[in-house]
């Protein structure tokens, strides 16, 4: 599920709304008045692994409120395709994300007052992914075998806006459904080997791992960098990104 491609992962939101919307179970007749919800992002533990994303979402005003979000999640294990190259399955990766909204819901078209229903919001978050594993090299010509370890890292910011869908079942419950969020986001990737391997070209392997974390990470796939890699490993890249999520929660 991890390489689903974005805009199956768009369609899946928007099928997943519909779906919800279409169910009479979720009509209410008497909407309470909680001005409190706690929510868990599901969408988030398909693309990255042990991944734990929290938000809470506080009505300030009639028809707008704050939602906040911390989390924990691991990037997915990276293999690059270079000869002789090969890594040690044991690894130590961390990962957070934090990040906020002001959603503004269109009592215009909204049946019921916030948090059900339309929501536009401007948004700001980061996101930042560690790995440290050992890279193994079998030296082609002389047969011998050398190890380094690699640290890599990827961080992300972005600032954009979001049009999303909020349901409440049965006054208690929640799902929260953001399904199109452009952004302008800085993508900054880093590779450091601890220490020189002979005959193995550290550049060519920051670019091939950077490149497979561009690979890996949604909706990042092909862009590519003028600034191009620094020998320490290191590429910087402004890009528009996307942001979608799905997240279930509890009003009080």
């Amino acid at each position: 599920m991890k390489n689903l491609t974005t805009p199956f992962r768009i369609v899946f939101i928007f099928a997943f709304a519909l779906f919800i919307s279409s169910n009479d179970v979720f009509s209410q007749s008497d909407f309470r008045d909680f001005k409190n919800s706690v929510k868990f992002n599901v969408s988030n533990t398909l693309l990255y692994d042990n991944s734990y994303q929290f938000s809470y979402e506080r009505i300030i005003k009639e028809n707008q409120s704050l939602n906040v979000f911390v989390g924990y999640q691991e990037f997915p294990l990276i293999t690059i395709d270079l000869d002789g190259v090969d890594f040690d399955k044991k690894n130590n990766r961390t990962g957070f994300s934090v990040g906020a909204d002001y959603r503004f819901y269109l009592g215009s078209i909204n049946k019921y007052k916030a948090p059900r229903g339309v929501y536009l919001a401007p948004f700001v978050s980061f996101f930042q992914f560690s790995t440290d594993r050992d890279l193994i090299y079998t030296n082609p010509d002389t047969g011998v075998v050398s190890n380094s370890n690699i640290s890599t890292k990827l961080n992300l910011t972005n600032v954009g806006g979001e049009l999303g869908y909020q349901f409440v079942l049965w006054d208690r419950f929640v799902i929260d459904c953001v399904l199109f969020g452009p952004s302008l986001t800085r993508y900054k990737y880093n590779a450091k080997l601890d220490s020189n391997i002979p005959g193995l070209d550290e550049n060519e392997v920051y670019q091939k791992i950077i490149q497979a974390i561009k690979d890996k990470f949604p909706g990042v796939e092909g862009i590519t960098g003028d600034e191009g890699i620094e020998k320490k490993g290191v590429q910087s890249v402004t890009a528009v990104g996307f942001r979608y999520n799905i997240s279930i929660g509890y009003r009080f």
